[in-house]
């Protein structure tokens, strides 16, 4: 009996895309963690769209609508996580034993998570409409030119995500706002990705020790700038929050505590 032939690159994309969707669809199911389930949806729209970008060139046609679909869902779910994100983030700075400020700003953080989950599940209760337009988007990825994918094609895409990588760390260096640093974090998220699915594939295909240029090592260095940056992030998104309640005096020593958190990370980015 000959040995099974392995599967094409093409095929496991194909494949690792409708899986993506089907995780997103899953995940907006789940009634019993309405946030866990959000924050695996968000992830996998991310690591779908981090697929399709590395065969841009072949979808080139397709990819406007969907990137337009994916920006849609990803949108409409992020005001929900960002809430719950600042939640967790409030709890982790507070501590066990919370301050009565903290757990002042913990009760209205709660509240405000919860009353934004509630607004969105009046408005399209279960997710319904976006759970329906996950399937409609698999339908139209079924149907894309998976055959026309190279491993040129995959090789090009990787070095433009790290370009990309490259060029905005130089712009943090000249100018480290807030804007800039979120823009570095996606694109280190998105290269991170987009190297895990590109060591997947090769593995799977046979030829993960074939001219390895070092993925491993990239992905691991893509992760923890990603971790340092992310947390930076949701530190000034909770301070932003914080200032918002208009209570300057209760949330004076919370915003300190940010501070010092941040002046902590800042040497590690």
């Amino acid at each position: 009996m000959s040995p099974a032939k392995a599967p094409s690159i093409a095929a496991i994309l194909a494949s690792s895309a409708a899986r993506e969707c089907r995780k997103a669809i899953r995940s907006l199911s789940d009634t019993k963690e309405r946030h866990r389930g959000i924050h695996e949806a968000r992830k996998a729209i991310r690591r779908l769209k981090s697929l399709l970008v590395l065969a841009q060139e072949p979808f080139a046609e397709a990819m406007p609508g969907i990137e337009a679909t994916l920006g849609r869902l990803a949108a409409s779910l992020s005001t929900l996580r960002d809430a719950y994100v600042a939640l967790n983030t409030a709890h982790s700075l507070a501590g066990p034993r919370p301050s009565p400020e903290w757990q002042h700003a913990i009760e209205k953080l709660a509240h405000r998570s919860e009353g934004r989950l509630a607004t969105e599940l009046h408005d399209d209760p279960n997710f319904l409409k976006r759970r329906r337009q996950l399937r409609e988007l698999a339908a139209t990825l079924e149907g894309l030119p998976w055959r026309a994918i190279r491993v040129r094609t995959i090789n090009e895409a990787l070095e433009r995500s790290e370009q990309r990588v490259g060029k905005v760390h130089k712009r943090v260096n000249k100018s480290a706002t807030p804007a800039n640093q979120h823009d570095w974090r996606r694109k280190a998220r998105r290269l991170r990705m987009q190297l895990e699915l590109w060591r997947r594939v090769r593995k799977a295909t046979g030829k993960a020790g074939r001219h390895a240029p070092g993925y491993k090592e990239k992905t691991r260095d893509m992760s923890k700038l990603s971790d340092v940056l992310g947390t930076k992030q949701d530190l000034r998104a909770l301070r932003v929050t914080l200032r918002s309640f208009r209570e300057p005096e209760a949330v004076a020593p919370l915003l300190e505590q940010i501070r010092q958190e941040l002046k902590k990370h800042r040497k590690k980015s």
